[in-house]
């Protein structure tokens, strides 16, 4: 029964995304969209490349601090690797954070934790989600023409909210401790759900952790989206890059829902709608989005190559 649900989901999932993308295709010019890929330079293309590229070595340095502030072993080579491999299989798995399931049992090998190794990914994407609604949220406070007020205000609650949280978090570490001393062990369940919650809160101990896994944030989501901003230069969309930065977080959530296949249908319809606020033709914003997945798709095949080269087989030793 189980198998048949997965099964049934992955074929929605693909239905959904053929779905959109035949209707979105339905109410352009197709030939429009793929001439204006002849459009972007090869120099756009590399920089867009090299700076995505560039901004998930940078992200395999996160997840690296992560799993050492969480106990675990291994090198950063090590950590590399496992994170490029999860790049090609959340590529190809149905949601855009299948491969963060892999990336986990990668991490688990050898006995150790599967609950800290699926903390480590949880953390590697709360992180990453604070970070662009923070440069989100700052965008559009400097420039309240950026987007409409309803989307201003989205991406505003989004940052002081997660910062709120995390500022809350020592208050919440201390009730859990007093909680953990007074429960021991005597009520296995509840003992359990506290030791997990010590995990979700340990970055607070290690302040130097947390503050270089913020900035590390920070900088690989600037690279990402002054990436997809040369893309747009490429294609003559005139917007600065403020706007970019105010309208990819937005878009990024829509692509992680488990709703499409890869967020594909998903992520163009968001390009269209928010790049078709400044005028944008469909056409253009299409080929903006699928120039975006172009980059990463390539960046992601060096996964693929990991993969068959057999480098997820690696444990996490220390040397």
């Amino acid at each position: 029964m189980e198998k048949f649900k997965g099964v049934s989901k992955f074929i929605l999932r693909v239905v959904v995304s053929v779905a959109i993308l035949l209707w979105l295709f339905s109410r352009i010019d197709v030939r429009s969209v793929f001439a204006a890929f002849t459009t972007i330079s090869t120099s756009a293309w590399l920089g867009a490349f090299g700076l995505y590229l560039a901004s998930q070595v940078v992200s395999s340095l996160r997840w690296f601090i992560i799993g050492r502030t969480l106990g675990f072993g291994g090198r950063f080579l090590t950590y590399l690797k496992f994170y490029f491999v999860g790049m090609y299989f959340n590529l190809f798995l149905p949601s855009a954070i299948g491969g963060d399931v892999l990336k986990a049992f990668f991490l688990a090998k050898g006995g150790n934790s599967k609950l800290k190794a699926s903390y480590s990914i949880l953390a590697d994407r709360l992180f990453g989600l604070w970070a662009m609604f923070i440069i989100g949220g700052i965008s559009v406070a400097m420039d309240p023409s950026t987007l409409p007020a309803k989307w201003r205000h989205i991406l505003i609650f989004l940052a002081l909210s997660m910062t709120v949280a995390a500022l809350l978090v020592p208050f919440f570490q201390k009730a859990i401790d007093r909680l953990t001393k007074s429960i021991g062990t005597r009520w296995g369940l509840a003992a359990k759900a506290l030791w997990a919650l010590e995990y979700m809160l340990v970055f607070w101990k290690y302040p130097k952790s947390l503050v270089q896994c913020l900035g590390l944030s920070l900088i690989l989501q600037l690279f990402g989206m002054i990436g997809a901003f040369l893309l747009g230069q490429g294609l003559d969309l005139g917007l600065g890059i403020g706007f970019y930065f105010s309208v990819l977080p937005l878009i990024a959530i829509l692509t992680v829902l488990p709703i499409s296949f890869s967020g594909l249908g998903v992520r163009e319809g968001g390009f269209i709608y928010f790049f078709h606020l400044k005028g944008v033709p469909m056409e253009k914003a299409v080929a903006l989005s699928l120039s975006v997945f172009a980059v990463q798709a390539a960046a992601a095949l060096i996964g693929g190559i990991g993969y068959m080269a057999g480098v997820h087989r690696e444990a996490l030793t220390d040397i």
